[in-house]
């Protein structure tokens, strides 16, 4: 998930983080026992010049402190095939467990199929696996991604009927399609718009998580289709995308927001500048996803396992749409 590290996220974080605290106390106890201490975790993500990822690397290892686990970092660039040897150095290295954001939920089996030969449990956090893969992992930590995917198709309906439309064309631009997260957000969103036939998905478009590429994508989408009467809304998988989205708008003279004649606009993950655009009236919608808890929480289930407590097989975080009606709730949560 490609969210650029910037000095105004840093400094967003220590309020987040607070914020989170207050609202949402973690459940487990703070306390290294026998079975927890100096274990070794091999913690697998994508690059750190992902905001995202940044901060669940930082808030991960924090959390890891509280139970004694020895956690080891391994980044990558959303290379499906440098993970795997990553693995294979984690069962070389012989680590007591392996967690990890799987970059294909597809090309991560065979690693783990090894993994688990070699005795090494895993549990796999925020990029859910592959079906029929349960056997290969302790626990999952993350959101119900279709879920996810049926609020935001609902909050597009909804929003193009807040502007007077019984329907319209509208463009998704994505995550990794590669990860089992972004499929499955466009299949929770589809089943959705599905149900008003007047609504037309005009273009799905892989922008890798990428706020950069997402707005030359978003700009040469809103060419495509001017001759159209153009586009009635548009869908960013994360709100730093959604936010390039409406950047390449404004450059384009193309107004947003809700109403006739204006490119409505949803997003995901409730960011900062999300947040900040749904004031703003630009943007509509996004959705919750909460790297405080997955990456607080992957840490706990990772130390229940070696206290021998049973787990999730899903471990699911609780998901709301948010909009200016309930924006006060999530505001704080949502501001990384």
């Amino acid at each position: 998930m490609a969210r650029q590290v910037t000095a105004r996220h840093s400094r967003f974080l220590m309020a987040f983080v607070c914020g989170f605290l207050a609202i949402a106390p973690l459940a487990h106890a703070d306390e290294v026992t026998p079975q927890t201490k100096g274990k070794k975790v091999a913690l697998m993500i994508a690059t750190l010049q992902d905001y995202y990822m940044a901060l669940l690397n930082r808030l991960a290892l924090a959390r890891a402190k509280d139970f004694g686990l020895e956690v080891t970092t391994f980044t990558t660039p959303y290379d499906p095939a440098l993970q795997a040897t990553q693995i294979d150095q984690a069962i070389a290295q012989k680590f007591d467990m392996i967690a990890i954001i799987a970059m294909s939920e597809h090309a991560v089996v065979p690693a783990l199929q090894r993994a688990k030969q070699a005795g090494i449990p895993v549990v796999m956090f925020v990029a859910p696996p592959k079906p029929g893969s349960e056997s290969l992992f302790a626990s999952f930590v993350g959101e119900d991604n279709v879920a996810m995917g049926r609020l935001s198709g609902q909050a597009i309906l909804d929003g193009l009927k807040a502007g007077g439309k019984d329907g319209g064309k509208v463009a998704l631009v994505t995550g990794l399609l590669a990860e089992g997260l972004a499929p499955r957000r466009v299949q929770g969103i589809k089943e959705v718009l599905a149900t008003n036939k007047n609504v037309q998905i005009v273009a799905t478009e892989d922008a890798k998580w990428d706020p950069v590429l997402t707005e030359k994508i978003a700009g040469q989408l809103y060419g495509r289709f001017a001759g159209q009467g153009g586009l009635d809304a548009i869908y960013g998988m994360a709100d730093n995308m959604a936010t390039a989205e409406i950047q390449a708008a404004e450059a384009a003279n193309i107004p947003v927001g809700v109403g006739p004649g204006k490119l409505l606009v949803v997003g995901g993950d409730c960011f900062k500048e999300g947040i900040e655009a749904i004031k703003a009236g630009k943007m509509y919608a996004t959705a919750t996803q909460i790297p405080t808890w997955e990456a607080a929480h992957t840490m706990e289930v990772v130390a229940d396992y070696f206290n021998g407590k049973p787990l999730a097989k899903y471990d699911y975080y609780p998901i709301e749409s948010v909009t200016k009606d309930n924006l006060a709730k999530w505001e704080a949560r949502c501001t990384f």
